[in-house]
């Protein structure tokens, strides 16, 4: 199989240095590797957010057959190393552009489903009884610059107008006695939605819950091979052992790799995200900075800043990354992120870090996710594509692919248009990134502006 960046990203022999790792217990679930030959009704591919929600309501709400293949340990890919925001929207499109694209109603129900998915991660939550650092009340868009604070008027009004979300605009000085203060903190605007949470404590309830209703979770069991035989899949992992299975669900999102199965080669766009979190602050430390809000926070960059306040007061801080993944370009965007972070938040510029981590995040060609089956065997179905906000909408597209396995009648397989269906192809097959490094230069463009 092919990749797109360098090896050390897609090594899953071992855990992810971040803080989640260094923070959560370990799992309370079996994940033994799979052996030998086996069958089950459903395959998944994948044991981030997508598959473990898919694995889970396939057991709990239909009593299904389902055994998960992860190549590390459950969470290892983006969802048990990202921010930890459950924000919005899991898109690069633009409300208009949207619209223009879909229509009124079909953006509506997206953007419906993008709530659905923030309340589906707060019942999961409760009912399954994850103990995952829930905190913070909706999420805070702040401007970089004075010139961005009417466009973020502009989109609460499209919020409230077109979803009834409630927002409230803030100016410098009233974020100042809510938020916090930085060089780049000229207002924001309040989404009253979503909150934020510690991933991998999320991802591994998910996983327990799972295991609890019957599904079969096995780690560090990369598939590698992947054909059909009299009518079934036969999945062949790495280490030689072979899964056999009516349905599959690919989830693998960010993290796939090309040549495993010819449908969904250059579907995907990885793009590297850069975290790191500071020491715990002293109460003095954070006023230094009048930093109070608890709620996660993102800057209106194109190529944006995303930042806030643990529980233990560490500041996690992130941008995107470099588009080689050597190991060369992770220092050297260690240091970046470590200066702009002191541009940032002046009084904070001499405060140690405790940990600095990156993942890949998924984008598509369409700038929405990609949710179904394949038209050509619909016996494989999909979901991928978050566009870094996949902690709001994969436990949600794994419900629905659930859903549409079992053939419900009631109207819940139902996808709006704005992610059904595949994506298309990336042009430059293995030489994409291309594409993303000229995008890059673009938006940076931009955002000095």
């Amino acid at each position: 199989m092919k990749t797109l960046y360098h090896p050390e990203i897609y090594d899953d022999s071992q855990p992810v240095p971040s803080y989640w790792e260094a923070s959560a217990p370990p799992p309370d679930f079996d994940e033994t590797p799979l052996t030998g030959e086996e069958s089950c009704e459903v395959a998944v591919i994948g044991g981030g957010y997508t598959g473990v929600s898919a694995a889970l309501h396939l057991a709990k709400d239909h009593g299904v057959d389902v055994r998960l293949l992860e190549a590390g340990h459950v969470g290892w890919g983006a969802s048990g190393r990202n921010g930890g925001f459950v924000c919005f929207a899991a898109t690069k499109l633009s409300i208009g552009k949207m619209i223009k694209r879909y229509g009124l109603e079909e953006t509506k129900a997206f953007w419906a489903a993008q709530l659905e998915g923030a309340a589906l991660d707060a019942a999961l939550i409760a009912d399954e009884e994850i103990d995952c650092d829930k905190v913070g009340a909706g999420n805070f868009d702040v401007a970089h610059a004075p010139n961005r604070l009417p466009e973020l008027r502009a989109h609460g009004q499209e919020l409230s107008e077109f979803f009834g979300i409630k927002t409230r605009l803030y100016s410098r000085e009233e974020f100042l006695e809510i938020g916090h203060e930085s060089t780049e903190q000229f207002g924001a605007l309040h989404v009253d939605a979503g909150f934020a949470l510690h991933p991998l404590k999320f991802a591994r309830g998910l996983g327990a819950a799972a295991a609890r209703r019957g599904a079969r979770l096995h780690g560090h069991s990369k598939v590698v091979g992947w054909r059909k035989e009299k009518g079934r899949h036969v999945l062949t992992t790495e280490s030689g052992a072979r899964l056999r299975a009516d349905k599959v669900v690919l989830a693998t999102n960010g993290f796939s790799r090309d040549g495993l199965h010819p449908a969904f080669d250059s579907r995907f766009m990885p793009a590297l995200s850069n975290i790191l979190t500071t020491r715990p602050l002293s109460e003095d430390e954070l006023a230094a900075q009048g930093f109070k809000a608890r709620s996660p926070i993102c800057n209106t960059r194109t190529l944006l800043f995303y930042y806030r306040r643990l529980p233990d007061d560490r500041i996690l801080f992130g941008a995107r990354g470099d588009t080689t993944g050597r190991p060369q370009d992770g220092a050297r965007f260690r240091a970046w992120l470590e200066r702009r972070f002191g541009e940032v938040f002046p009084a904070w510029k001499d405060i140690e870090f405790s940990h600095f981590w990156r993942g890949l995040v998924c984008l598509t060609p369409k700038l929405t996710p990609a949710v179904g089956q394949l038209e050509e065997d619909p016996s494989v179905y999909f979901g991928y594509g978050y566009h870094a906000n996949g902690v709001n909408t994969a436990p949600w597209v794994g419900r629905k692919l659930a859903w549409m396995i079992a053939a419900s009648n009631s109207g819940e397989a139902a996808l709006p248009a704005v992610m059904a269906g595949q994506s298309g192809r990336f042009p430059g097959g293995g030489q994409r990134l291309w594409g993303l490094r000229a995008a890059y230069l673009y938006y940076r463009f931009q955002d000095a502006r």
